[in-house]
């Protein structure tokens, strides 16, 4: 029980800290600090066998996400749609990065039995992103009345499918070509069609 609540306890401060930090900075910095996060948390999610810093990880990972995603939606309010491509860009391609990096790791993650299967890792994250969504929708709602969470809620929806799409487009790439690359060194020069020399 003690070990939950600590978990508990440390995913959550995790969460807030990662969101606060990403909410209030601007986009750019932003969306870089959320793709080292996410790029990291990677590489640790597998390796990291401690319930408590396993949910830290993820909770700054999810936390950052959807800090990252508000100063987003924000930007796409605010911004000239023909102005600002090259931030755009810049954004899209940090998050690009983090998703390849992360899509090795997972990869590599999941053809080492002794680390934590990928599975568990996106389908907590997974839960958790939705977990906090729901959450900040409501608070608006409460906050500031029906029509402010509507807009709110389509908005994050607007940019989370961005910066998801950004992420696990690279990922599912880079894990194919790790698995296939891991497959081919498996079968060695024969299984690849290569010659094997003189007899």
């Amino acid at each position: 029980m003690a070990q939950r609540l600590r978990s508990l306890a440390t995913g959550l401060a995790a969460i807030a800290i990662a969101y606060l930090i990403t909410r209030h900075l601007p986009a750019l910095p932003s969306t870089f600090l959320t793709a080292v996060l996410l790029a990291g948390g990677s590489v640790a999610s597998g390796r990291t066998r401690s319930p408590w810093r396993w949910w830290t990880v993820v909770g700054a990972c999810c936390g950052g996400l959807l800090g990252t995603a508000m100063v987003v939606a924000e930007k796409i309010q605010a911004s000239d749609p023909h102005a600002g491509f090259n931030l755009r860009l810049a954004m899209l391609s940090c998050l690009i990065v983090a998703g390849a990096i992360g899509g090795s790791s997972f990869s590599l993650d999941a053809a080492n039995p002794g680390r934590r299967p990928p599975k568990d890792t996106l389908r907590s994250a997974s839960a958790l992103t939705t977990g906090i969504f729901a959450a900040l929708v409501t608070l608006t709602f409460l906050h500031a009345g029906l029509d402010q969470a509507r807009t709110v809620s389509s908005r994050l929806s607007t940019s989370l499918t961005i910066l998801v799409l950004s992420l696990s487009g690279p990922g599912w790439l880079a894990h194919q070509l790790s698995e296939g690359w891991r497959h081919r060194r498996q079968l060695g020069p024969r299984g690849r069609g290569e010659p094997e020399g003189p007899p």
